[in-house]
């Protein structure tokens, strides 16, 4: 087997258990570990780089880099801009006009902000926890790049949203919403522009994730280990399925490959 030298990380359902506040010790363990042997660790997510400082379970913990927005926005621990992609001004232009309409709450995502065009009962939860707020969308897409939507709806609207939405494309990793990614976007995106800046292969990786978004990540790592708790898809395309995050799974996956 190829000598694995970096591994990703989806962050809820993968790292953190849903609605918990810290990582399983065996995780964080597991983590220590790996990084003592010598792989290099990076965050893999579907959140914005404005989310993570309210994710204090990740307080005190190294990551070498962060694949952010799906792999729409990506970057070294140091701060260094690896790879960036973001959705047409067009495209948004021409959503407008159908959220107003049906009254769908949608969080436009920046480097470093999250504006609602408007908070309902499906969102409020989420926007209280993340301090985010309302305002012109419309004002906001002249002057701003917008690398992902969060868009609140069922999946039944799915695809009435991306034919309002041109070029774009939507993975889930919760029933209530989905993301919304420039067309050709997804995390391995981000992790072809981590691996090419350390002169790494995609052989030489290993990506650990459990939802929707997740698919096509465990499909281009060398290694894809999908949680227990994850979703059927990610389950039907990871090399490996381990047990649950509260079982110890991302841990026992280490081990089984020999990596702590």
């Amino acid at each position: 087997m190829t000598q694995i030298k970096a591994a990703f990380f989806d962050i809820d359902g993968t790292l953190l258990p849903f609605e918990a506040t810290h990582l399983p010790a065996s995780t964080v363990d597991a983590l220590a570990r790996l990084r003592k042997n010598g792989v290099k660790t990076f965050i893999a997510t579907g959140r914005p780089p404005v989310h993570l400082p309210y994710l204090h379970a990740l307080d005190g913990i190294p990551f070498d880099g962060y694949v952010t927005m799906n792999g729409q926005y990506c970057y070294l621990a140091d701060g260094e801009l690896l790879y960036t992609k973001y959705i047409p001004a067009a495209s948004l232009q021409t959503l407008l006009p159908y959220i107003e309409k049906e009254q769908l709450s949608v969080g436009f995502v920046g480097k470093d902000f999250c504006r609602f065009n408007l908070i309902n009962d499906l969102s409020r939860d989420f926007a209280k926890k993340l301090e985010l707020g309302a305002g012109d969308v419309a004002a906001l897409i002249q002057h701003e790049d917008i690398y992902q939507l969060s868009a609140f709806l069922p999946p039944e609207k799915e695809a009435e949203f991306l034919r309002r939405c041109p070029g774009c494309l939507a993975v889930r990793w919760e029933d209530d919403f989905c993301d919304i990614l420039p067309a050709g976007g997804g995390k391995p995106n981000g992790l072809a522009h981590t691996l090419a800046h350390l002169g790494l292969t995609r052989e030489q990786s290993i990506a650990f994730g459990d939802g929707g978004n997740d698919v096509t990540m465990l499909e281009y790592a060398g290694i894809g280990v999908a949680m227990g708790n994850a979703c059927d898809a990610a389950k039907a395309v990871a090399d490996y399925v381990t047990d649950d995050i509260t079982a110890d799974g991302l841990a026992k996956a280490l081990a089984h490959f020999g990596l702590i």
